[in-house]
């Protein structure tokens, strides 16, 4: 779950079907083993992001076609993009999410920039998740092994309320703590677990796990300094991760990101030596966590890091920003890189 767009980004199946562009960038310096690709977009597209990757290496996220629309896509774990299409009138999307079967979840935006909650079939059908009665902002981030989604749905007021979805489309509202107004749910594990963030009238907000059965824990994670915080992605073992900022302030706070473990005890992720700010949105089942770092006057580097905290640059094999969101339990992981022309790609880093 993002609450912010990407630094240097203006942040049924086959509708339309294309080959990327597919690049190696680099490979890393003497000794490493990771190299980069460029996913390339649809045909005609500028821009595109990647969001997710399954354990087969299907990847998901968005792309603008020719016409500048930004498009709900699945890139194959060989490369090959196609457009999952929106609901009948809706004019964009976004796909966040991608389980181990090719189930999909995402948004579907309408010309009247009303957002919808749907999820996508392996086949390509497309259904919309139930929102809020008047919602004209609802999303859906996470999906598990099961097919349950999480997300949100706003009020007509915009106050966010997060959702999960079963199988069946039914939705079932995820409570704040007590004596707060807003939630939102980034992230559903298989055990049914969920995470987010409770929100306050004044606009703090405090990460959350919701339990398998609804109920909502609170799991502090903000560092001196800050006063808020949210959890951005739960794995199958329990391990969370997600961020402690200052309300109001962005990127620019800045960001701290920050593990939890099983037990809930938050551990600060260093940032890159000499960045002053890291931001982190997935952990794989081995505990490998990825985000980015970012450097005083705004350079943004995708990282890694390792179960025992150990940060590594993923950024070194391109000129310019990068940020990972997401990876798999094989390590592959996917963002966005910038091209040597300065266009946004979704990227895929492998090894």
């Amino acid at each position: 779950m993002r609450t912010h767009q990407p630094s240097t980004a203006a942040r049924g199946l086959g509708v339309a079907l294309g080959t990327a562009a597919l690049t190696a960038v680099a490979a890393f310096p003497a000794g490493a083993q990771t190299a980069v690709t460029d996913l390339g977009t649809l045909p005609g597209g500028t821009t595109s992001l990647a969001y997710a990757v399954n354990n087969g290496g299907a990847v998901v996220g968005s792309s603008t076609d020719a016409a500048g629309a930004t498009r709900p896509v699945r890139w194959s774990a060989e490369g090959r993009i196609s457009d999952l299409g929106t609901l009948p009138g809706d004019v964009s999307g976004t796909a966040y999410n991608i389980n181990g079967d090719g189930v999909v979840v995402g948004r579907s935006v309408g010309p009247d920039k009303a957002e919808h909650a749907v999820r996508w079939t392996p086949d390509g059908r497309i259904t919309q998740l139930q929102g809020l009665p008047g919602s004209s902002r609802s999303r859906a981030y996470g999906v598990n092994t099961h097919g349950v989604a999480v997300g949100f749905s706003a009020t007509p007021e915009l106050v966010y309320k997060a959702q999960r979805w079963d199988v069946d489309g039914k939705a079932t509202h995820l409570p704040p703590l007590p004596g707060d107004v807003a939630s939102a749910a980034a992230k559903i594990n298989d055990s049914g677990a969920a995470v987010g963030f409770s929100g306050t009238s004044d606009g703090k907000q405090r990460a959350v796990r919701w339990n398998a059965d609804g109920t909502t824990v609170p799991l502090g994670g903000v560092l001196p300094g800050d006063d808020s915080s949210q959890a951005s992605w739960i794995n199958n073992r329990g391990a969370m991760v997600g961020n402690s900022y200052r309300a109001g302030k962005g990127y620019d706070g800045p960001f701290h990101a920050v593990r939890w473990s099983r037990s809930g005890k938050a551990v600060p992720l260093s940032p890159l030596p000499g960045d002053t700010g890291s931001a982190v949105y997935g952990i794989n089942d081995a505990g490998v966590a990825v985000g980015f770092s970012y450097t005083p006057g705004g350079v943004f580097h995708a990282v890694r890091w390792s179960p025992d905290g150990q940060v590594t640059d993923l950024g070194t094999a391109v000129n310019g920003a990068s940020e990972a969101y997401l990876l798999n339990n094989q390590g592959v992981t996917v963002g966005y890189l910038t091209t040597d022309q300065g266009a946004v790609h979704a990227a895929r880093w492998s090894g």
